[in-house]
């Protein structure tokens, strides 16, 4: 219930202020956090990293390249597909957004003290091990 409470005020917060699902906010912040200076993947990477399907994924990088998000570039290591790259105005976007959803995030929380916090950290962490093995 916590998280889609979560995910539902996030998203609503993504939806009015700035147009966007969270959806598009991870992928953003996949191509963020891109291992190289340009802020580029594949979309298959990008759809792995998500656990995305294809179809789902190229739905979600239409919309972010018709809002110049994201642009798509040929690759030139397979010319049977595109890369995708972060913009200048998809990067202040997420800047903002991101600014935006941690403080959401914080009011969420407010009432809930540094030790609640690291305990609740420590146990979903501790049974999300449980689910991976």
């Amino acid at each position: 219930m916590l998280s889609q409470k979560l995910l539902t005020d996030i998203g609503n917060l993504l939806d009015e202020r700035y147009n966007m699902s969270t959806s598009e906010l991870d992928v953003l912040a996949s191509l963020h956090s891109a291992h190289d200076e340009k802020h580029t993947l594949t979309p298959t990477k990008l759809y792995e990293r998500l656990f995305f399907s294809s179809g789902g994924m190229t739905k979600v990088l239409k919309r972010l390249e018709k809002k110049e998000f994201i642009k798509r570039l040929d690759n030139e290591e397979d010319k049977r597909s595109k890369l995708v790259q972060l913009t200048q105005k998809g990067r202040e976007i997420l800047e903002k957004s991101l600014v935006d959803v941690i403080a959401r995030e914080e009011e969420i929380f407010a009432h809930v003290n540094r030790d609640e916090r690291k305990n609740l950290s420590d146990l979903l962490f501790k049974a999300l091990g449980e689910v991976e093995q």
